[in-house]
C-alpha cells in the first residue's frame, strides 16, 4: 500500500468514524429507540389510508377511513359501513366529543354521524348534512361544533342552528384544512392560503397580518406555552396568541407539513408530504421516513394514545411506534443486513456488529459504517475479537479469519495460507500469547506476534481428545484453564492436555454453545440446559425444565452489572434475578422453582431468535445488554420496562349473547336460555397478543378462571336459574391486574323451579300429614304421656331456636336483650362492658357481589368475632350487619383491647374464598357499665360510641366516656 494511503487509513479513517459518531449523536433519528408495527388491509383495515385517528375515553383506537370508521381494540378491527347512515361511506375525521363522550364522523359529501357507546353495545344516530365534504371538526363549547369543509368554509352548530362562514366573512379561502381553539378560547381556522381567526364581536374571521399564504394543514395551541404553531407549506410558526406577533421556526422542512401535533407529554411532531415525519427541533430535520420501516412518506395524521404510544397514519395502512424494553437495530435503519452473529464493544463505547453483511458500528444509537480498507467489511462474520494493543481479529463463515488495526488490514489467513477451516466461530486471544480459534476442523491454535499477525497454526480434534471437531466456543478461566464447547459436549485443555467432562450424572446435552465466568462459577449454554460448575467445590449443576423453564435450549448466558442472568434462546430471552438464581444455586433441591422473565417479538425485539456467534449477547461498561438475532441487533432498555409494567389495559366487555342474540345488561332470560356467550377485550396496544384474561361469573364460578390463549370469548351453558355477574380481569406480562369490567343479568327458574311451586307442593305435604296424624291419633292416645315429654322437650328446643340466630347461630337480639337485662339486674362487684360492632359499607358488598354473598360474610364475620371474643363473653347478632357483645370482668383497658383484636381481626381477615378482592372492616362502639345504670342507659351510650367511630372515618374504635 503506498505510504499516503497507509496514513489515510491510519489516521484519517478513525479520525473521520469519531467526527461521524459525534455527528450522529447530533441527528439522533425520532423513533429510532422504539418498536414498530405495521396494520394495512392484509389485517382487516378496510382502507390503507389512515385519515384521522383517536382514542375514546374507553380506550378504543378509532380510525377515519375512505371505507368507514374503524374501531380497533388492539385485536381486531371493526368496521362501521352502512349503519353510520353517512351519505358516503368514506370517513374524514373522528373524534370525542368531551362534553358527551359521543364519537363524531364526519366525511364526503357533508356527512356527519354521532356514536353514543354503551355496555356491550353502541348505536349511530346520523345528523342533518354540512353543506360540503367536512375534513374536520372542533368541539369549541358544550353547545357549539365548528366544522371544516373543503369548499364552503366553516360551518358552526350551536345545539342545531347552524351559521355559515366564507370568504365573505374574511376567511383568506373556503377550503378549509383544520381548525383549533388557543388558550384564550378564539377559534381558528386553517385554510390552504394560510390561517384566520373568529372574531365573534363582528361574526367575522381577521387573518395576520404578514404571515405567507400557502397550505396551513397543522395548526396547534400550545399545551404548554400557551402559543400557537402554524404550518404554512414547508415552514412553520409560532405565534404569539395574545399580541399576534410570531416568528418563523428555523428549520425549513423538504416537503410540505401536512400534518402538526402535540402529545401529552408536550412534544410536536411534524408529519409532511413526501419526507415521513420528526420532532419540532431547532436542528436540522432528522425524519423518519420509508428508508427507516414507515410503510408511506404521506403523513395523514398522528396520535398519541394513553400509553404514550405513537400512532402515525399514512396512505399505505397505519404505523404504531411503541416504547419497549428492546430497541431492535434493524436492515432498514442502515444496518444493510439482518442476520447477527457478533457484538463487541470498542474501547470507545461504540459496539462493533458482525454479521451476514459485514461489519458495522453503533454509536450513540446510530448505525455508522466500521472505516476499514479490507474487503472483511462485506464478508459474513460469525465472531469478534480485539486484544489489549488495539489488534481486531475478525472470523468469518467462508473466509478465514482477517486481522485489523485502526482499520487497515494487517493479515488475511484461509485455507490457501495454512489455515484449514474457513468458518471461524469464536476467537480466543489466551494469556499465553496464542491465539485460539473454534473451527468445523477443531480448535485452531497460533502463536500471536507482537504485529498481530499469526505463525503457523497446530489443531486439537479427536485424536487430541476431544469429542468431535465442530467446536461453538471458547473460553479461559483465570486459571489458565481453556473451556472447548463442541457439538459432542463439553472439553477443558490443561497443561496436561485435552481433558473431557463427564455431564451423564446430570443431563443429556451435547452442543455447547457459550460460556460465561464469574465469581466461583462457570456457567456453560447447553442444548439441554445451562450447566453450573462450581470452581470451589468442583461440582456440576444444571438448569432446565425440572426448574420451570419451558425452553431450555440456550445459545449463550451472561450475567449483568447487576449480577442477573441472562439465557439467549432461539424463541425469546430470558432473564432471573440475581437473588432467584441465587438462591437456586445453593438449595439442595435440583428442581427449585426459578422464576424468570420471557423477552419475546413483542417486547420490542424484531425478532425473538437470538443466533449463536462470538459472542451473541454482550453487556457493555454501562451496564447495557445486546443481542445478535435475526432480524438485527437487540439492545435491552430497562427504563421503559415501566411502559409494559405500568397501568394494565382496560378491560371491556364487547358484547353479550343469549343463545345467538345480544342481550343488554339486567336482561331477564328465558327459564329453557341454553348458551350465553361473552366476548371481551384488554384496551391495551403495547402488544395486545401478550394480555392476559380471567374472568369469574359471580353466582357460578367460585374463582378466577383463566381463558385459553388468545381466547377473546367464554361461554355458560345450561346456567341454573338466579342472579349472575360477569367479571373480566386483564394484565400486561409481569404486571398487576385491572379493576374488573362487569356485566349483570338473571336466568328465571321453570315452573318447578319456582318457590311458589314449592310452597304449593309443601302444603299438600303437610295435609297429608296431618290426615295421617288424624288416622293414627288412636295410637297417640296410649302413649299420651310419652307424648307429653315429648312435646315439652320440643317446646323447650323452639325457645332455643327463638333466641338463636338462623343464619349466624349466634344469640340473636331477644336473647341479648334479655341475658343483658340479667346481668345488669344482678351485677355486683363484677364490671360489665358492652360491645357493639357495625360492618362498614355493607350494603355495598350485598349490592355489588349480591344477598348470598353478603350472608356468607357474615357467617364469616361471626365466627371471627367468636374467635377473638373471651370464653366468658356472649357474642350475639344485633340485627342485619350489626353484632353485639357483652363482656364480664373487665375495665376500660380490657374493653379497648378486645374492640381492638376483633377490630384487626376483620380487617386482616383473607376472604378470597368468597370474592377474590373483597376486604371487610367494621366500626366499635364500647361503653363500660356504672353504678345503678340501666341496660338501657348502658345500650344507648354504647350506640352513640359507635355513632362516633363511624363518624370518624369507620374502622376505629370509640370508647363511650362516664356519665356525667
Amino acid at each position: 500500500m503506498p505510504i499516503a494511503h497507509r496514513l489515510f487509513a491510519v489516521f484519517f479513517l478513525p479520525a473521520l468514524a469519531l467526527v461521524s459518531a459525534v455527528t450522529a449523536a447530533q441527528d439522533f433519528r425520532p423513533l429510532s429507540d422504539r418498536a414498530m408495527r405495521i396494520w394495512d388491509t392484509q389485517h382487516g383495515l378496510p382502507h390503507n389510508s389512515i385519515n384521522h385517528i383517536t382514542q375514546d375515553s374507553q380506550g378504543y383506537l378509532w380510525i377515519a377511513t375512505w371505507q368507514g370508521p374503524v374501531r380497533f381494540n388492539g385485536r381486531a378491527f371493526e368496521i362501521f359501513d352502512d349503519e353510520t347512515q353517512l351519505p358516503d361511506p368514506g370517513a374524514l375525521f373522528i373524534g370525542e366529543n368531551p362534553y358527551t363522550n359521543t364519537i363524531v364522523a364526519t366525511g364526503a359529501r357533508g356527512g356527519v354521524s354521532y356514536f353514543k357507546p354503551a355496555l356491550a353495545g353502541g348505536e349511530w344516530q346520523a345528523q342533518p348534512r354540512v353543506f360540503d365534504r367536512v375534513d374536520f371538526a372542533l368541539f369549541a363549547t358544550p353547545e357549539c361544533t365548528w366544522y371544516a369543509t373543503v369548499t364552503t368554509g366553516v360551518v358552526r352548530d350551536c345545539e342545531g342552528k347552524r351559521t355559515q362562514y366564507t370568504i365573505k366573512e374574511g376567511l383568506p379561502s373556503d377550503s378549509i384544512l383544520a381548525l383549533t381553539k388557543d388558550s384564550s378560547g378564539r377559534i381558528w381556522a386553517a385554510t390552504d392560503r394560510g390561517p384566520a381567526y373568529f372574531q365573534p364581536e363582528t361574526a367575522t374571521f381577521i387573518t395576520v397580518a404578514g404571515l405567507p399564504s400557502g397550505y396551513n394543514f397543522g395548526i396547534v395551541s400550545d399545551q404548554n406555552t400557551k402559543d400557537l404553531w402554524l404550518s404554512i407549506d414547508e415552514s412553520i410558526y409560532r405565534l404569539d396568541v395574545a399580541t399576534l406577533s410570531y416568528e418563523r421556526w428555523p428549520v425549513t422542512y423538504p416537503s410540505t407539513v401536512t400534518e402538526l401535533y402535540q402529545a401529552p407529554n408536550g412534544v410536536l411532531w411534524v408529519g409532511t408530504h413526501e419526507h415521513g415525519l420528526t420532532q419540532l427541533d431547532d436542528q436540522s430535520a432528522v425524519m423518519t421516513t420509508v428508508a427507516n420501516g414507515l410503510p408511506n412518506n404521506h403523513i395523514l395524521s398522528i396520535f398519541v394514545d394513553r400509553e404514550n404510544t405513537l400512532w402515525v397514519g399514512t396512505h399505505r395502512g397505519l404505523t404504531q411506534f411503541r416504547e419497549a424494553p428492546f430497541h431492535s437495530h434493524r436492515k432498514e435503519d442502515g444496518l444493510d443486513y439482518d442476520y447477527v452473529r457478533a457484538l463487541m464493544q470498542l474501547d470507545d463505547g461504540s459496539i462493533l456488529v458482525g454479521g451476514l453483511g459485514g461489519i458495522k458500528q453503533i454509536a450513540n444509537e446510530t448505525i455508522l459504517p466500521f472505516p476499514t480498507n479490507s474487503p472483511v467489511a462485506n464478508e459474513s462474520i460469525l465472531t469478534l475479537a480485539q486484544s489489549g494493543d488495539g489488534f481486531l481479529y475478525v472470523g468469518t463463515f467462508t473466509n478465514g479469519l482477517y486481522v485489523l488495526r485502526n482499520g487497515e488490514q494487517i493479515a488475511h489467513y484461509n485455507e490457501t495460507n495454512g489455515f484449514p477451516g474457513n468458518d471461524i466461530r469464536s476467537v480466543l486471544l489466551a494469556d499465553d500469547g496464542y491465539l485460539y480459534a473454534a473451527t468445523s476442523r477443531g480448535v485452531l491454535r497460533a502463536k500471536r506476534r507482537s504485529n498481530g499477525e499469526l505463525d503457523q497454526p497446530d489443531y486439537f480434534g479427536v485424536a487430541e481428545g476431544l469429542p468431535d471437531e465442530i467446536i461453538y466456543a471458547i473460553h479461559q478461566s483465570p486459571t489458565g484453564d481453556i473451556w472447548i464447547g463442541s457439538m459432542r459436549g463439553l472439553s477443558v485443555l490443561k497443561d496436561q492436555g485435552i481433558q473431557r467432562i463427564d455431564l451423564s450424572a446430570i443431563t443429556n446435552a451435547e452442543f455447547m454453545f457459550g460460556f460465561h465466568e464469574s465469581g466461583q462459577h462457570l456457567y456453560v449454554a447447553s442444548d439441554r440446559g445451562l450447566i453450573l460448575y462450581n470452581k470451589r467445590t468442583e461440582q456440576w449443576q444444571v438448569f432446565d425444565d425440572d426448574n420451570g423453564l419451558p425452553f431450555v435450549k440456550f445459545f449463550d448466558v451472561t450475567r449483568d452489572l447487576n449480577g442477573n442472568v441472562w439465557l439467549a434462546t432461539g424463541r425469546g430471552l430470558y432473564v432471573i434475578a440475581a437473588n432467584d438464581f441465587e438462591r437456586a444455586v445453593f438449595d439442595d433441591n435440583p428442581a427449585t422453582p426459578m422464576p424468570y422473565s420471557f423477552y419475546e417479538s413483542f417486547h420490542g425485539l424484531a425478532s425473538a431468535q437470538i443466533n449463536t456467534g462470538g459472542p451473541p449477547m454482550l453487556v457493555d461498561n454501562d451496564g447495557h445488554l445486546w443481542l445478535a438475532t435475526s432480524q438485527g441487533v437487540g439492545h435491552y432498555l430497562p427504563a421503559n420496562l415501566a411502559a409494559l409494567n405500568g397501568q394494565p389495559p382496560t378491560p371491556v366487555i364487547e358484547a353479550v349473547e343469549a343463545d345467538g342474540n345480544k342481550i343488554k345488561p339486567e336482561t331477564y332470560l328465558d327459564a329453557h336460555t341454553g348458551r350465553v356467550e361473552f366476548n371481551f377485550a384488554g384496551l391495551g396496544f403495547h402488544h395486545p397478543e401478550s394480555i392476559s384474561y380471567r374472568v369469574q361469573l359471580a353466582g357460578y364460578d367460585d374463582s378466577w378462571v383463566t381463558p385459553n390463549d388468545n381466547q377473546l370469548s367464554v361461554a355458560y351453558t345450561e346456567l341454573p336459574p338466579g342472579a349472575y355477574i360477569f367479571q373480566v380481569q386483564t394484565a400486561y406480562p409481569n404486571g398487576q391486574w385491572s379493576d374488573a369490567a362487569t356485566f349483570t343479568f338473571h336466568k328465571l327458574p321453570t315452573l318447578w323451579q319456582r318457590p311458589t311451586t314449592w310452597l304449593v307442593s309443601a302444603l299438600l305435604l303437610l295435609i297429608t300429614i296431618v290426615a295421617i296424624i288424624r288416622l293414627r291419633s288412636y295410637q297417640l292416645k296410649r302413649s299420651k304421656e310419652r307424648l307429653q315429654d315429648l312435646v315439652r322437650e320440643q317446646t323447650k328446643s323452639l325457645e332455643q331456636l327463638a333466641h338463636q340466630d338462623s343464619l349466624t347461630l349466634l344469640a340473636n337480639r331477644r336473647a341479648f336483650d334479655q341475658f343483658l337485662r340479667e346481668k345488669v339486674a344482678r351485677n355486683g362487684a363484677h364490671q360489665l362492658g358492652l360491645i357493639l360492632l357495625d360492618l362498614d359499607y355493607f350494603k355495598d358488598i350485598n349490592d355489588r357481589y349480591l344477598h348470598t354473598t353478603g350472608d356468607k360474610v357474615l357467617k364469616r364475620v361471626a365466627q371471627i368475632i367468636t374467635t377473638t371474643a373471651r370464653e366468658s363473653d356472649m357474642v350475639a347478632r344485633w340485627g342485619g350487619e350489626e353484632f353485639a357483645i357483652l363482656l364480664t370482668n373487665t375495665d376500660r383497658q380490657q374493653l379497648t383491647a378486645v374492640c381492638e383484636r376483633m377490630r384487626n381481626a376483620l380487617e386482616t381477615a383473607d376472604l378470597h374464598d368468597l370474592v377474590s378482592d373483597l376486604n371487610v372492616t367494621g366500626s366499635f362502639g364500647a361503653a363500660l357499665h356504672e353504678p345503678n345504670e340501666t341496660a338501657a342507659s348502658l345500650l344507648r351510650r354504647a350506640d352513640k360510641a359507635l355513632y362516633q367511630a363511624k363518624s370518624n372515618g369507620r374502622n376505629r374504635t370509640e370508647l363511650a366516656p362516664t356519665r356525667d
